[in-house]
């Protein structure tokens, strides 16, 4: 059916021109590309968001004008598992309808293997086997074979009405479906088996906006509404446990989803502006709780203070956004604005068989920002830009409950020659963190544990830190035929309150381009981009059972109660050349590039204790760190045989 939507809309062009009227404007042009792709590899992988198959495939573009409106077709990728469609319709001045399709094919793996049967369903039955003795000692040749692919298929339509200027209107509609395999994973029969999970997720989008446009006035009222449907809300598995009893796995929820946002903007005196924005969401889901569940052929029960769970999240935001420029050398800009994620969901209280009591924790947040910036013009063509930012975020969490960041920055730009533009940069950022010991965990026997550890532990998402950031950007342009670009970034942050976890990270990154123009055939180009990036931890290892000793004065107690540390460093090269020649003007041109990434990392690892089997601390450093190398070249001709044809012709390879 897809493909038949394609060739029908690819059709549309004929009657088009059948239709034409004298006077009436009309242009486009086909396109046929044949493709012929051999992979040494991991074929999935190099195809990752395309068809990954050789065929002929094409492309369709018309333009259609007249005085009482214009008519727009555009397809490409006809009749592959990448097409996209759009076809557009309007009157000049009042109104436009447009439609489209889109898909778009996403590989993970391509001939996995499962020895369960009901591939591609939510019930995965692993007869003839009833045990994972007898899996290990199958012929894997006759397990199931199949893809982790998905496929997305989007549809659309909009439609935009602009004849009671200044007042208007735009409404849409959307349609995307999923469907495919994705891999999961579950514990069952005490070991963790890779598990194919079915795809097939429905997701209806409407949107209305109406408002008003003319100065000194905008603005604008809009709705959203998208609901979204898995048609699998669980996947059930059959355990290898005695009696191959059947276990089930959670898969995403039914949801709703709600938006209402407001945009406003006047105009003001002295060149000013204030822009206003509020916005209020809301996501809403149901779910049926399973109190009675089967753990490795064993059937266990949970007490449970409610079998329905109600999730419900609210977000408000709003911000103002004052602009202005009283003088002619002066340009600032006034901001504030506020987030707020209120978890209005169930909190549900579960007693195991075990006698444990454990209750879901509810996560929300509010972040409120507000600063200043000032663009001053100075003499000798420099303009100096000083701002500052200050960001709150009140977590609902235990350790790190809010954080104070105070961002001050300087920017100068110096543009007094024609031939070289420089750019500097400065920017500090001061984070304060709230740490306090709070944290919960659900075997209470590992409390104490937790409690000894972690006044020493400040984890970097929202621990206290001080980063500071460097910039400098030259582009010189000796010559109308060569243009050349460098740039350097330093980036530090250190944890300054941190004991265990990351306590320092730096960046450097060094940029190069180039562009020549030889003469009217020949252009090059290039460009060199060089990263090094550190990253500085300590970390402590606790027994099992309750630690004796956690001070980081005393790097090392037994064999099970010592620190440990980890710098790793990662050097990250990338570069590339190319080269265009106009072989025969204005008709076949030629293309050559080289592009290569080369990664280079290294973790050394030091340990305040004993190391076992034969290992010290020079040998049991990771000499391959992420290491990878990617070449690639392309090559490309393009032949223009008339004004109505066009050849294009090309070559890839990638390693």
């Amino acid at each position: 059916m897809k493909k038949l939507l394609a060739t029908g809309i690819a059709l549309l062009p004929i009657f088009w021109i059948a239709g034409a009227q004298a006077g009436d404007d009309m242009s486009g042009q086909v396109k046929v590309t044949g493709k012929s792709i051999k992979v040494d590899g991991n074929k999935a992988k190099f195809s990752e968001y395309g068809d990954p198959d050789s065929g002929v495939t094409g492309g369709v573009e018309l333009k259609y004008d007249a005085e009482a409106g214009y008519v727009n077709l555009k397809a490409d990728e006809i009749a592959r598992d990448t097409q996209n469609l759009k076809i557009e319709a309007g009157q000049y001045g009042k109104s436009k309808l447009d439609a489209s399709y889109n898909q778009i094919q996403h590989n993970f793996n391509f001939d996995a293997k499962t020895f369960y049967t009901g591939v591609g369903t939510n019930n995965l039955t692993a007869a003839p086997y009833t045990s994972t003795a007898q899996v290990t000692a199958s012929n894997v040749s006759n397990w199931t074979t199949f893809d982790y692919a998905i496929s997305r298929d989007q549809y659309g339509a909009n439609l935009k009405l602009d004849m009671l200027k200044p007042f208007f209107a735009n409404f849409s509609v959307s349609k995307e479906e999923r469907k495919g395999i994705k891999a999961t994973a579950s514990y069952l029969t005490n070991v963790v088996i890779e598990l194919p999970e079915p795809v097939d997720y429905t997701t209806n989008t409407f949107q209305a906006e109406v408002g008003y446009g003319q100065d000194p006035f905008f603005f604008s009222l809009a709705y959203l509404k998208s609901n979204f449907e898995n048609a699998n809300p669980y996947l059930y598995v059959t355990s290898l446990a005695a009696g191959n009893i059947s276990e089930f796995i959670t898969l995403p929820p039914d949801n709703d989803y709600s938006k209402v946002a407001f945009k406003g903007r006047v105009k003001m005196p002295m060149s000013s502006a204030l822009a206003v924005n509020v916005a209020k969401s809301t996501a809403e889901s149901e779910v049926n709780l399973n109190s009675t569940y089967n753990n490795n052929g064993t059937t266990r029960t949970n007490t449970l203070s409610d079998n329905i769970f109600n999730g419900k999240v609210d977000t408000f935001l709003y911000g103002l956004v004052l602009t202005s420029s009283p003088l002619d050398f002066i340009d600032t800009k006034l901001f504030y604005s506020s987030y707020d994620k209120a978890n209005k969901s169930d909190s549900i209280n579960s007693i195991g068989s075990a006698g444990t009591s454990f209750t879901n924790h509810l996560f929300d947040y509010e972040k409120t920002s507000y600063g200043l910036e000032a663009g001053l013009k100075l003499p000798a063509q420099m303009k100096l830009t000083p701002y500052y930012k200050h960001i709150n975020v009140e977590r609902h969490r235990g350790d790190l409950p809010e954080t104070d960041d105070d961002i001050y920055g300087l920017d100068l730009k110096w543009s007094g020659l024609e031939w070289l533009t420089a750019k500097l940069g400065y920017e500090r950022m001061d984070r304060k963190s709230d740490w306090q010991q709070l944290l919960t965990i659900l075997t209470p026997s590992n409390q104490t544990s937790l409690n000894a550890i972690e006044p020493y532990i400040r984890r970097f998402d929202a621990g206290s830190q001080g980063r500071d950031t460097y910039k400098l950007a030259l582009d010189f342009s000796p010559t109308d035929k060569l243009n050349l670009g460098l740039a350097f970034k330093h980036k530090q942050s250190d944890y300054n309150e941190t004991v265990y976890g990351v306590l320092k990270q730096t960046n450097n990154n060094v940029n190069f381009s180039a562009d020549l123009t030889v003469n009217e055939r020949l252009s090059l180009s290039g460009y060199l981009d060089y990263e090094i990036e550190k990253i500085d931890q300590t970390q402590r290892r606790l027994s099992s059972v309750t630690p004796t000793n956690v001070n980081p004065d005393v790097l090392a107690v037994d064999s099970s109660n010592y620190t440990w540390t980890a710098d790793q460093k990662n050097k990250t090269l990338d570069y590339g050349v190319a080269a265009t020649l106009v072989w025969i003007p204005n008709t076949l041109t030629l293309r050559a590039q080289f592009d290569k990434v080369k990664s280079d990392g290294f973790a050394d690892y030091t340990y305040y204790a004993g190391l076992s089997g034969g290992f010290t601390n020079d040998t049991v450093d990771s000499e391959n760190w992420d290491d990878y190398t990617k070449d690639s070249i392309m090559l490309k001709a393009t032949y223009t045989a008339t004004k109505s044809l066009t050849l294009i012709g090309g070559y890839a390879y990638e390693h």
